[in-house]
Parts: C-alpha cells; sequence; structure tokens
C-alpha cells in the first residue's frame, strides 16, 4: 500500500510536469505544429490540381493507374511552400513519374495561413483512384 505522503508526492510531481509542459517559456512563443484542420483545407481547396495531374498526366497512358500517393511538404512561417517531394508511392506503371512530378509541382505552389509557426514537415496523403477519376484526400488527424 502506498502511503499518503508518497501519493501526494507523486500527485504534485505530475500535476507539476503537466504545467510545465503546457506552460509557453519566453523562448517557445512560436507554434511548432499548424492545425490539422488548417493543413485539410489547403489541400481541399486544391484537390481539383491533384484530380488534374491524376488524369491527365496518368490515367491518360495508363487507366489501371492508382494507389496511395505520400508528399512531403516543407511550410515556412510564412505560409509559403519551401519543398514538396514524394516520400512513399504506391503508383507503378507507366505514368508514375509524370503524376509525381505534376503533383510536386502543383504543391510547390499552395500557401499556408501566415502565423507563429516554425518551419516544418508535413507529411500528406492522397488515395488517387480510378473510380470516376476521384482523388481522397487520407489525412486523418
Amino acid at each position: 500500500m502506498i502511503s499518503g505522503i508518497l501519493l501526494h508526492m507523486l500527485y504534485t510531481l505530475a500535476l507539476s510536469l503537466a504545467i510545465a509542459s503546457h506552460s509557453p517559456s519566453p523562448a517557445q512563443r512560436i507554434d511548432s505544429l499548424r492545425p490539422d484542420d488548417d493543413v485539410r483545407l489547403v489541400a481541399l481547396r486544391h484537390a481539383s490540381e491533384i484530380q488534374r495531374c491524376y488524369e491527365t498526366q496518368g490515367l491518360r497512358v495508363n487507366p489501371g493507374l492508382g494507389g496511395v500517393i505520400e508528399v512531403e511538404v516543407t511550410v515556412a512561417p510564412s505560409g509559403r511552400v519551401e519543398g514538396a517531394n514524394v516520400s512513399a508511392s504506391a503508383l507503378q506503371g507507366l505514368g508514375r513519374e509524370e503524376v509525381e512530378a505534376c503533383i510536386t509541382t502543383a504543391v510547390k505552389n499552395w500557401r499556408f495561413e501566415k502565423g507563429p509557426y516554425a518551419t516544418e514537415t508535413i507529411v500528406y496523403p492522397f488515395k488517387l483512384v480510378h473510380e470516376r477519376g476521384s482523388v481522397i484526400n487520407t489525412r486523418s488527424s
């Protein structure tokens, strides 16, 4: 059985750690993560660009092309995209390289909300499926 004093000490330590982890220090004024909803909204605004890349660069030459592609996006505090590249791709066959190049070019022109954010890298997955030529955003959280 844990004594009351030990329990009180553990509770105090846990509470102190919880408060310390949520208290911004003067050097920590920059938030390192953009809200997922903001990231999703940017991708949704540009979904037609991703779909155009898939249809014109991929499906025209390979009607069976499909799969998940993950794009790694580096976003500056200003909201400008500093870089984009494919970090993983399940696309195979003709059109794969063209679709990947088209998508990364499109993403490099995206703009995110300017704010108190550090430069960060976001990995955004897109599921490219031939079913009615749709593009599904698969970022879930």
